[in-house]
């Protein structure tokens, strides 16, 4: 049983979920037995979440600017073919329940139904598909959950909602009461619980976390999803697909092995979540809503838009043609952090008067907001990381597993990041590296598949010009000498074995998925050949476990076991068919490489022994032990006589 959705693009999976609902929803509404109107009342219970729906009108027929930017495509492209206007139902948190394409002159024939006093077919066809939307998102929710009713029903156009007003015989058999008025918009609304009436607040469309049965592939809205009764981490849907005692043996995967393999990672559940942040709770939830934490909190710029799927998916690439231009690509850099002014002030302005202790460096969140003076209630630290992370490898990890290379007392590290997207669009968050250990200059080098075609062999430098930490790019000619404790920045975009270049002190990987990946065939080998620490940060521990299997075929090696990343990210990744803790960077191994084979000139000096090179993944008291070893005893030397004798046994060869 492997499980890859952790590594999936939330927007192709929220885009697959609104597809099979939409297909199910026009079989539905072409059976003349579901049109409302031709049943009894609707027994459903009342939402108990958000009682008060909204039905908005979103206008499809005019993209907007930012979309035509990013594109960089004409605006005909971006029109739905079959309509200009869209009906979404959601409730008054913003969570969306069904939604329908109106089709092109929808609007010219309702202005002819309301001058014939509604009985006009087109204003009638109109009337019914939101009536049929309303029901069939009653029955079926778009994001899962029982089925449920309103009790009351907001609409946002004021056509609309006249045209509703007259069918209350209609809303009567759903049991669903229209407001008086009308939304008049995209307005942000709500409704007083204890006087009813509607209030002005914050409103944000809510895409909650896409969850489907791991057998079937069924989201949440056709049928309620179950966890496995015996790992409580695989989900199954109720129909048939739930795994019994007798239907265990019939599937490829043994149940004992499976369920306490999966038990097992669901143990460092509660580990994972501990976490100082004031917002822990929301953001470890099964259920955490990533783009509304994100709009609550006006995280909507700088670096925040690799987060959101509502503005950018790392998967398309859509950025802006500035950002796209090799000579103005520094300019998404200018806010890193956004509205987080005050986090950005302290990171890129402020120096510490010390700096922590290499012989106790620091460990935890906590430690390290108290020393940076940072307030545990910033969310800042989703984009800290990553190289947070770094830090922790370089100064826990690495004098722990490689001691006898002596990181912590280089005065200069060269560092390899491979296949990691995210980590070089936020780049200038690594110039806490150079805060938390300043005796040391960093030289990153960017490899990867993924990267921008325009950052291909590109050099930055990340330097503090006068009181403030910038990103630029020198040209090659400039008299300026670049200041010593400016990090330096190279990227590649090419597979890691095809990297020609001087051999780096340490490799650093953050999600690499690499039983999803063909390429790490070929780069696990290169790092063999290499034989440098090499560290991964991965979502789950389970990824690592894949991991193994492709490292023992690919290379022979095997893996460290993995341990728990102090400085993962506090957001949690929806799994997809599974209610595994999945987080970015929660988990971190190193490579063991296969020890050295004998050396082709003396055949009896092997790894470790006098003559040959050490290995770096034997034991230290291992390497000692051999060390002390004297070569093998030489044979005896003959005398005359005897050399002779030999001599004259030994055959000759016939001319």
């Amino acid at each position: 049983m492997e499980f890859d959705s952790g590594y999936r693009d939330r927007l192709l999976l929220l885009s697959r979920a609104m597809a099979d609902w939409h297909k199910q929803y026009d079989v539905s509404r072409s059976s003349p037995k579901k049109r409302v109107g031709r049943e009894g009342r609707v027994r459903l219970p009342v939402d108990r979440t958000c009682a008060h729906w909204i039905l908005h009108l979103l206008d499809c027929a005019a993209a907007p600017p930012a979309a035509r930017a990013r594109l960089n495509a004409d605006a005909s492209e971006l029109v739905y073919e079959d309509g200009e206007s869209v009906l979404l139902l959601t409730d008054s948190s913003g969570l969306p329940l069904g939604f329908d394409m109106l089709p092109q002159g929808w609007s010219s024939s309702l202005d002819d139904g309301d001058a014939a006093g509604g009985d006009a077919e087109g204003a009638e066809a109109t009337a019914r598909r939101m009536l049929e939307l309303l029901r069939y998102s009653m029955e079926v929710p778009l994001s899962g959950g029982l089925p449920r009713r309103p009790r009351t029903l907001r609409v946002s156009d004021k056509r609309l909602h006249r045209l509703l007003s007259q069918r209350e015989k209609s809303l009567s058999r759903l049991k669903v009461t229209l407001r008086p008025e009308a939304v008049g918009g995209w307005v942000p609304i709500d409704v007083d619980r204890e006087t009813g009436a509607p209030c002005i607040k914050e409103f944000s469309m809510r895409w909650p976390p896409i969850y489907y049965c791991h057998a079937c592939k069924k989201h949440t809205f056709p049928s309620q999803l179950k966890p496995c009764p015996g790992c409580k981490a695989a989900l199954f849907c109720s129909d048939g697909c739930l795994p019994t005692t007798l239907s265990w043996p019939s599937l490829d995967f043994s149940r004992h092995h499976c369920c306490e393999r999966l038990a097992f990672c669901m143990s460092h559940k509660a580990q994972l979540a501990d976490l100082p942040f004031a917002y822990a709770s929301e953001t470890t939830a099964e259920n955490f809503d990533l783009d509304h934490f994100l709009f609550k909190n006006k995280l909507d710029s700088g670096y925040w838009l690799h987060w959101s799927h509502l503005v950018r998916s790392s998967c398309f690439e859509l950025r802006s043609e500035m950002e796209q231009s090799k000579g103005l690509m520094l300019s998404g850099h200018l806010e890193p952090y956004g509205h987080l002014k005050e986090e950005a002030d302290i990171l890129l302005s402020h120096t510490p008067h010390s700096s922590p202790s290499l012989r106790c460096p620091l460990v935890s969140w906590s430690q390290y907001f108290s020393w940076r003076g940072l307030k545990l209630a910033s969310p800042v630290a989703p984009l800290l990381s990553s190289t947070l992370s770094i830090y922790y490898i370089i100064t826990s990890l690495v004098p722990h597993d490689f001691p006898e290379l002596n990181i912590l007392k280089k005065q200069s590290l060269k560092i390899h990041i491979i296949e990691s997207y995210r980590e070089f669009h936020t780049l200038m968050s690594l110039w806490e590296l150079s805060v938390l250990l300043p005796h040391m200059t960093f030289e990153m080098s960017f490899v990867g598949e993924r990267l921008p075609l325009e950052s291909d062999e590109h050099q930055l430098f990340l330097q503090k010009k006068s009181v403030r930490v910038s990103l630029v790019n020198p040209p090659v000619s400039s008299e300026d000498k670049v200041d010593k404790k400016s990090i330096r920045i190279k990227a590649y975009k090419r597979a890691y074995h095809m990297l020609q270049g001087p051999k780096p002190d340490l490799v650093i990987g953050f999600r690499p998925a690499i039983p999803l990946h063909d390429s790490w065939l070929s780069t696990l080998p290169r790092l063999q050949s290499l034989r440098v620490p090499a560290y991964f940060c991965e979502l789950s521990e389970l990824s690592c476990e894949s991991s193994q299997q492709v490292m023992s075929s690919a290379t022979g090696g095997a893996l460290s076991p993995p341990t728990i990343n102090p400085f993962h990210c506090p957001l949690r990744i929806c799994g997809g068919d599974n209610l595994l803790p999945w987080y970015s960077n929660a988990f971190i191994f190193h490579l063991l490489y296969k020890a050295l084979g004998p050396c082709p000139q003396r055949h009896f000096l092997t790894s470790g022994q006098a003559g040959g090179p050490p290995d770096p993944q034997r034991p230290t008291n291992q390497r000692a032990a051999t060390a002390q070893q004297t070569s093998p005893p030489r044979p005896p030397k003959m005398t005359k006589k005897e050399r002779k004798k030999a001599a004259r046994n030994t055959p000759r060869k016939r001319k």
